[in-house]
């Protein structure tokens, strides 16, 4: 299938779909990763915020670090107000931890024998029988692992993702680099689809963030790394 063919999910990010031949493949697995406060998780929910505005598209955005509501009261900082639409509530859904373990007592899931990957693809099945699902955010990976603490991640982790692949919808991976994951995380980016790092660099008294593209299926794309800027309501890439 050619680049022109493919079926892309757009990231209203400016100056970034135009990097990705129109945005990222349909259907792909795809890690934001970075250090700590460099906006991986503003980006991802920035996607599925906009493309729920303005495609009508289902997203479920899963929250294993912050609670529900500051997680909310984050974004509306940001400009990316859940109820700014009557009906956008009903298309994009956000889960936490807490109400994670609310659902495994409901289904008489042990919370303290979990088995996590299973656990969060059960619930996705779930929300997906109950309303459109066309983007999944996890937030984050590296909580997922450490709430799973099996002996061998790496055979679970591509069960994990080959389930998330089979359901359909375009996935996107919140990850901060960790020298403790570094397996797990090099088994999850040779799986990906895609791989989208930030960074945060300090130039004398500021430091700017930067976004690149290592890879991404499907996808004719250079490697630089480009100014990432973050205005209220608004992302943008700045090109060279």
């Amino acid at each position: 299938m050619s680049a022109e063919m493919v079926q892309r999910v757009p990231t209203h990010v400016a100056g970034l779909d135009q990097r990705l031949g129109g945005g990222i493949p349909k259907g792909s697995i795809v890690i934001i990763e970075g250090g700590a406060g460099c906006m991986k998780s503003s980006l991802g929910y920035y996607i599925l915020y906009q493309n729920a505005i303005r495609h009508q598209a289902g997203g479920l955005y899963m929250t294993l670090e912050q609670s529900r509501r500051d997680l909310e009261d984050h974004m509306e900082g940001l400009g990316m107000d859940r109820l700014v639409q009557p009906d956008l509530k009903d298309r994009l859904a956000v889960v936490d931890l807490g109400e994670l373990r609310n659902f495994l007592t409901e289904t008489g899931e042990s919370d303290l024998k979990t088995d996590w990957l299973k656990s969060v693809l059960r619930q996705l099945r779930s929300y997906k029988d109950e309303m459109p699902l066309d983007i999944f955010v996890l937030d984050s990976l590296n909580a997922l692992l450490s709430l799973h603490n099996k002996e061998n991640p790496r055979v679970e982790l591509f069960h994990f993702l080959r389930e998330l692949k089979g359901m359909g919808f375009t996935t996107l991976l919140v990850s901060e680099i960790m020298e403790e994951d570094a397996q797990a995380q090099n088994a999850v980016a040779f799986l990906a689809d895609g791989i989208i790092r930030m960074e945060a660099r300090r130039v004398d008294e500021m430091v700017n963030l930067q976004l690149g593209i290592v890879k991404m299926r499907k996808t004719s794309h250079d490697r630089s790394f480009l100014p990432f800027i973050a205005r209220r309501g608004h992302l943008e890439v700045v090109g060279r």
